[in-house]
């Protein structure tokens, strides 16, 4: 059978997961940055999570490139990984809350050697319903390196039950490294950038969605009780037009790019590792909109978006030199750079005056931009 349809399927699952690990992150005890911090092993876990899904993202993306035809087998090995990867979020939360449990961190090894045995054996799958595929042949899919992530992971699980019980966690995060690296020693990825644009929309369309899910429920009928929620609408009105702001540029941009490689795929995906947690800041500031903690990591936040934006325009243009249209368009970085000021500009009010002025100068950065563009491209 083809493979189009099953690979929108899978990117579909993957982006739905991703998005949800956000929701299983608990708001701090205070609006303060110790108490944010005090957090880290929960954003430690979320990245993980978020970095291997995003890994088996990218490896079946290069994959599908070379393959056309899949049977029922692979299907079925595919199922069962997408069912290993569909618990990610409840695993990771509870490890992320008792790293000190030895049935939590049990179960979150398994897990993930769950995970990457059944990627393995996908692997072999695909191979077998491709046998005379030339390009497949060529990939080096089948490196023994695969092997490594999981005996990092198993040497974890001894360290675990002898000297250190958050052994396996560490061994995850290290494995999962691992993995990150020798999948650069595949075959570099030069297909069609349709594929990744959809995992792009899938993944700023849910979490649009999920930002208005932590608006609070007007507490009674009255105008009053739904003015005192009005800061929340607000902040989500911001957070909509940021997301919408990254996929509207990734829209134009896209339609003139021909082609990406891994730095490109990468620097974009750390952009939406960020825009991801915007859910999550929503809410932070939505319930502390008076102090300036909650105000400046959202407009850290955005500036980090922003500067990727920026390593994403530069590895755009090194990946297809060729492309006069994509040159132009991204020769000048200011626009970008006028956001940050920008919002470094709310932050510096934020901290003297009014916290929520940092909010409000990732608008005006947002509006800035639009009207740089819009009379860059009429004159």
């Amino acid at each position: 059978m083809n493979t189009n349809r099953f690979e929108t399927f899978f990117d579909a699952i993957l982006a739905i997961i991703i998005t949800v690990l956000v929701l299983k992150l608990t708001q701090p005890a205070s609006p303060t940055f110790g108490a944010f911090l005090a957090l880290n092993a929960r954003f430690i876990t979320y990245a993980i999570c978020f970095l291997v899904i995003f890994i088996i993202w990218y490896d079946n993306h290069n994959l599908f490139q070379v393959v056309e035809e899949i049977d029922n087998r692979v299907l079925f090995i595919y199922a069962l990984q997408i069912f290993a990867i569909s618990l990610l979020p409840y695993f990771a939360t509870w490890v992320a809350l008792n790293l000190n449990s030895v049935a939590a961190q049990t179960m979150f090894g398994v897990l993930f050697i769950a995970i990457d045995i059944l990627y393995i054996i996908s692997i072999y799958a695909v191979y077998r319903a491709n046998p005379y595929s030339c390009g497949l042949c060529q990939a080096n899919f089948r490196s023994v390196y695969k092997y490594i992530p999981i005996a990092i992971m198993l040497l974890g699980f001894i360290i675990t039950y002898t000297v250190y019980t958050p052994g396996i966690y560490i061994s995850v995060l290290l494995s999962v490294i691992c993995w990150l690296i020798f999948s650069r020693l595949r075959r570099p990825d030069n297909g069609s950038t349709d594929r990744f644009e959809a995992f792009i929309d899938a993944i700023i369309a849910i979490i649009i969605t999920i930002i208005v899910l932590e608006i609070p429920m007007v507490a009674n009928g009255s105008w009053d009780a739904f003015l005192d929620i009005k800061l929340e609408f607000i902040v989500y009105a911001v957070s909509f037009i940021v997301c919408f702001n990254f996929w509207n540029y990734n829209n134009n941009l896209f339609s003139i790019v021909n082609k990406v490689n891994h730095k490109v795929i990468w620097s974009i995906g750390v952009a939406l590792f960020f825009l991801s947690l915007i859910p999550y800041l929503t809410t932070f500031v939505a319930e502390n909109s008076n102090s300036f903690g909650p105000c400046f990591m959202y407009g850290l936040n955005f500036i980090v978006v922003a500067a990727l934006s920026i390593v994403t325009a530069n590895s755009l243009k090194n990946s297809d030199k060729a492309n006069i249209a994509l040159q132009l368009a991204l020769a000048d970085n200011k626009p970008f750079m006028t956001t940050i000021v920008l919002v470094v500009i709310g932050m510096i009010i934020g901290y003297f005056i009014y916290p929520l002025a940092i909010v409000i100068a990732c608008l005006v950065s947002i509006i800035t931009l639009w009207a740089i563009s819009y009379y860059g491209n009429r004159y």
